[in-house]
C-alpha cells in the first residue's frame, strides 16, 4: 500500500481525490492509492465519485471511539457528521442528469421572515 501527494491536485486524480476530501496528511493517512483508485475505478461520474469517497471517509471516522487522557480529548463524531452529509448532499444529484455539483456544496439557508414582502403581482397570476 502506498499514500502520495505533493500538493498539487493537478497532477493526478488520486492526488485531486486526496484534495478534496483533505486527506492530505501523510503522517496520518485516511486511505491508501490503491483503495482510492478502486473506487475511481468503480464509480460512474463525479457526483458518484464524490459520494464514494466521503461515505468512505465517513465509515472510516465511525471506527474511532471518544478518547481522554486528563483535560484533553478526541472525539470523531464530528468528522463523521461532516463526512456523512457531504455524502448525503452527492448522494441526492450523483443519478441526477445534467446537474453540475459545486466542489464544497452546502445545504440551503432559509430564515424566519425571509418571503415578508413578496413583489407586487397582479391578482391571479398565482393560480
Amino acid at each position: 500500500m502506498s499514500f502520495t501527494y505533493n500538493n498539487d491536485p493537478s497532477e493526478s486524480d488520486i492526488a485531486a481525490c486526496r484534495f478534496i476530501i483533505g486527506d492530505t496528511n501523510s503522517s496520518m493517512p485516511l486511505m491508501q492509492d490503491e483503495e482510492i483508485q478502486y473506487i475511481i475505478d468503480n464509480s460512474h461520474g463525479t457526483n458518484d465519485l464524490y459520494y464514494q469517497l466521503f461515505s468512505r471517509a465517513a465509515t472510516l471516522y465511525a471506527r474511532d471511539i471518544k478518547r481522554s487522557l486528563g483535560p484533553q480529548s478526541e472525539d470523531p463524531t464530528e468528522r463523521t457528521k461532516f463526512f456523512s452529509e457531504q455524502a448525503a448532499i452527492y448522494k441526492a444529484v450523483r443519478n441526477a442528469a445534467g446537474i453540475s455539483v459545486p466542489l464544497y456544496a452546502s445545504r440551503k439557508i432559509f430564515f424566519k421572515g425571509m418571503n415578508n414582502n413578496p413583489p407586487n403581482i397582479p391578482e391571479g397570476r398565482w393560480e
